[in-house]
């Protein structure tokens, strides 16, 4: 299972690093949109409880077609829509703080969840159009928040950190994460070329960032806990589908782009 973990990851890697850098910014929003608005609407659909072929076809259609009206309009100014994104963490923080209290609210679930899709799309889309060290700054720091978490909560342990939700997670990993999100993010100020941010300011909003994956992880966890379900799909070898590999990108990634968009220009 590990090796076909490792591998999967180096080959998404691998895939993404190649659009990132080469693809031009049409044909970005194209692949990016069928990434994480086609397979992870069918996913979301799902976890949503609309688990009818149809009925996630259709919502991933949707999903689509609004990224497609986006486009054809001409792409209009982005700050206000991932400005919005701010506020559905309201709604999941309240789901994540009652781990009950959205299991049966289906459409509610869709929205939510469609919202953090687009507008991760429209960050993604946003940011490498501006410069594609933008997205691999942010990909680095997301990536140190995992490791980091991963490493620390497996050598100290400790209390968990949401055991309802996830059992594996722990609050030490968690302070192990932000800590390891804020370092790399300083480290990437300085090496990453363009970079929008000094060392410092890098950090705090690496540990934002790093604070919003863990958010963004235990959000589709708790989907998943609701509807019985070990990933949110079987699409990628060794780590489940979309949404469980990208759940803590697309939380993040909004708001990296509003840092940007606000401060770093």
């Amino acid at each position: 299972m590990l090796k076909t973990r490792v591998i999967t990851a180096l080959l998404m890697a691998a895939i993404g690093l190649v659009l990132v850098f080469l693809a031009p910014a049409p044909v970005f929003a194209i692949l990016v949109a069928l990434l994480l608005l086609g397979l992870g609407g069918r996913e979301s659909a799902r976890l949503a409880g609309y688990a009818e072929t149809w009925q996630a076809l259709a919502y991933a259609a949707l999903l689509l077609a609004l990224a497609g009206v986006w486009l054809l309009a001409g792409s209009p100014a982005a700050q206000p829509m991932l400005g919005a994104a701010a506020a559905l963490w309201l709604a999941l923080i309240w789901w994540l703080t009652r781990p009950q209290a959205g299991h049966r609210q289906g459409v509610l679930k869709l929205v939510v969840l469609g919202a953090v899709l687009w507008t991760a799309w429209l960050a993604a889309i946003t940011l490498q159009q501006a410069s594609p060290w933008l997205v691999l700054m942010l990909v680095i720091i997301i990536a140190a928040a995992d490791i980091g978490a991963y490493f620390t909560g497996r050598s100290i342990g400790g209390p968990k950190l949401a055991p309802a939700i996830s059992p594996g997670k722990t609050i030490s990993g968690a302070v192990g994460g932000v800590l390891a999100a804020a370092a790399v993010a300083a480290g990437a100020a300085l090496a990453v070329p363009q970079a929008p941010f000094s060392p410092a300011p890098a950090a705090l909003i690496a540990i934002l960032l790093a604070l919003l994956s863990i958010g963004g992880d235990l959000f589709i966890s708790l989907l998943k806990r609701q509807r019985g379900l070990k990933d949110t799909s079987a699409l990628l070898p060794g780590h489940g589908g979309i949404l469980d590999r990208f759940d803590s990108l697309a939380a993040a990634l909004p708001f990296f782009a509003l840092a940007w968009l606000w401060w770093g220009q």
